[in-house]
């Protein structure tokens, strides 16, 4: 009888190495690792848009740092074409920065930022930034001063207190009315998305503050205008 329970106890313990054998081999195995063990990156501007002849600079860092890993940046324009790759060194903290020059490679409009640091597991970053046409300087009239209503107006839009047919209206009356100069190439038929990104209303807000100056709001209201989501008639 004691024999038997042996052998038993034995046949089962073969059984469950064997088994446990075959999960570490293949057979089932770990989980796939996910994003959150793959080497992803982080990557900001220094501004959300750009002048022909400024310098766009990249900053960041990568989650592991890793001596025999690169971090490539490559840039497309809003038609998917290649304007500029490079690969850029990371410091052993896992930070890096890039600057590159809007050059005649570089016209207005919207461009797609892709890095990805080293070519296995790692997760590719996307993000984007604006070029505008700046052959026009962007001006506040020398000798009005601005209603503090279309200031107040850029707050509550930017609160959400009122809708952005209201806050338009006001960008008009600026325009007309000779407070405001907006160099305007060219304005879009449409934007595939109705909602007006976030960081406009942040500047709005901004603006309605007095923590940045009057050209600064109106790069982001040409940025809507050549998207499509505002007309303007000067």
């Amino acid at each position: 009888m004691k024999l038997n329970l042996l052998l038993i106890i034995t046949m089962v313990s073969i059984f469950t190495i064997s088994a446990v054998g075959q999960s570490v081999l293949g057979y089932g195995g770990p989980p796939e690792n996910n994003s959150a063990n793959n080497y992803t990156v982080k990557i900001n501007t220094d501004q959300e848009s750009y002048v022909m002849g400024e310098s766009v600079i990249f900053t960041g860092s990568v989650n592991k740092y890793d001596e025999d890993r690169s971090l490539r940046i490559t840039v497309f324009d809003s038609s998917k074409n290649l304007i500029i790759t490079k690969k850029t060194p990371v410091d052993t903290y896992g930070t890096f920065t890039y600057t590159v020059k809007l050059n005649e490679k570089f016209s207005d409009g919207k461009y797609i930022v892709k890095s990805q640091y080293g070519t296995s597991k790692s997760t590719v970053n996307t993000s984007s930034f604006m070029v505008v046409i700046g052959n026009t300087p962007i001006t506040t009239s020398d000798t009005s001063e601005i209603p503090v209503w279309i200031k107040n107006n850029a707050g509550w839009w930017a609160e959400g207190s009122i809708d952005d047919s209201s806050f338009v209206l006001g960008i008009q009356f600026l325009v007309q009315e000779g407070f405001m100069k907006i160099p305007i190439t060219s304005q879009g038929n449409g934007s595939e998305s109705n909602e007006i990104p976030v960081w406009i209303k942040n500047n709005a807000g901004w603006w309605a503050e007095g923590s940045i100056d009057d050209s600064s709001f109106v790069l982001g209201i040409q940025f809507l205008v050549q998207e499509g989501f505002m007309k303007i008639t000067n």
